[in-house]
């Protein structure tokens, strides 16, 4: 950002703070920063009541603390966002991106995160998601308040939500794949449709869940359409002929619970959001696939490939790994340039991964509790942002 554009910035924000104060000289006004580039920006703390953010970038801007309740915040992107202890009261937020942003124990009560699409015109165009949705895939959300929030159709797959309060809020079809929900309050809210597959849940939230007549298990994905055997065929022609020819295997939010993969050439693959619970993987080539924010409970890896393979957020509790391997991928062929296996904020917990090492693999955030392991599954590994390591050695 060059120093006249920051400039003008700065004049918005301290007229926005005359506004706020009611200064008596008459020189504050309500700022509107629609569309404005504010990424990255050092903005902790700040007031922004009120202002007009809609289809604004604030990737990676630090705001923790700030006060943005009823600020508007359509179709605009808070990505990577520091938001720790924000305010975001009845904040309008629909259309937004908010992926792998940080909300510790933000305030969103009465926020409104469902769908809403906004046309650019011109070169204004909005920086949230193109297709109206609003997402928090991968976000911290630890101990967010969400009472009241309408969060209908909301993406919060792979998002740490431990101990969020959604109380009397709307989650109707939100999604929560994959999500950490252990302690989180959904006392009195609308849960029609919402999709848990994978999510992590204590067992009072799961008894008071089924008791609503929630399917905490169930998927409610979809059924993959036409024959898979088929896409399955066309994906491997598609590695062995480098992309010439074939078709790339890639779905998202389909159903292939207890699916046999065994042996399958899946190399560079795309499966995100799917429920895999109980699929056998046994032997099959993962090389530099994408299976993140899946449901990988009890689904067997035995000796499979998983080099370079993308697993994050998923869900691998009590998964087989036998075996597996879980190294980096070499790029440039000379050890300049290594892919590594992505297991970061995913559930390990009680993964069998005997004769499986996890040295240099990513494990930010992962959650290691009971492993049944060798004394060199761990060799090796950077455990500094795992949880919970426990490992039962076998």
């Amino acid at each position: 950002m060059d120093e006249r554009y920051l400039r003008a910035l700065r004049n918005k924000l301290v007229k926005h703070q005359q506004w706020l104060a009611r200064d008596p000289s008459m020189k504050g006004r309500c700022a509107d920063l629609s569309f404005h580039n504010l990424s990255r920006l050092g903005l902790n703390r700040i007031n922004l009541s009120g202002a007009k953010l809609s289809g604004a970038n604030l990737s990676a801007a630090r705001l923790a603390g700030a006060e943005l309740s009823n600020t508007d915040l359509f179709a605009a992107d808070l990505s990577k966002a520091d938001l720790t202890g924000a305010s975001l009261i009845a904040a309008d937020l629909r259309g937004a991106r908010v992926e792998g942003a940080t909300l510790t124990g933000a305030n969103l009560r009465g926020a409104d995160l469902r769908q809403g699409m906004m046309l650019g015109a011109d070169e204004r165009k909005p920086a949230g998601n193109a297709d109206g949705s609003t997402t928090f895939i991968g976000s911290k959300m630890a101990r967010a308040i969400l009472v009241e929030a309408r969060m209908a159709q909301c993406d919060f797959s792979g998002c740490d939500l431990e101990g969020a309060d959604f109380s009397n809020g709307d989650l109707s079809g939100a999604v929560l794949i994959g999500a950490n929900l252990v302690g989180a309050v959904m006392e009195r809210a609308a849960l029609d449709g919402v999709l848990l597959c994978g999510a992590r849940l204590d067992e009072g939230l799961r008894q008071r869940l089924e008791r609503r007549g929630i399917d905490v298990d169930g998927t409610g994905l979809i059924s993959p359409a036409g024959r898979l055997a088929d896409a399955i065929s066309a994906h491997q022609l598609w590695v062995e002929r480098s992309g010439g020819t074939g078709v790339r295997l890639e779905m998202q939010r389909i159903d292939l619970r207890g699916y046999n993969f065994a042996n399958q050439l899946l190399a560079g693959s795309v499966m995100r959001f799917c429920g895999l619970r109980g699929a056998d993987f046994s032997g099959a080539k993962l090389v530099m696939a994408d299976l993140s924010y899946c449901d990988l409970r009890e689904a067997d890896f035995t000796s499979a490939d998983l080099s370079g393979c993308n697993l994050r957020g998923s869900n691998l509790a009590g998964a087989k790994l036998w075996r597996a391997k879980l190294r980096p991928v070499d790029l440039a062929g000379d050890g300049s340039r290594l892919w590594p296996t992505n297991l970061a904020e995913a559930s390990l917990t009680g993964a069998d991964l005997r004769d499986t090492s996890l040295a240099r693999a990513i494990l930010h955030g992962a959650d290691l509790t009971r492993i049944r392991a060798t004394v060199d599954t761990l060799r090796g590994a950077d455990l500094s942002f795992a949880t919970a390591v426990e490992p039962l050695y076998v």
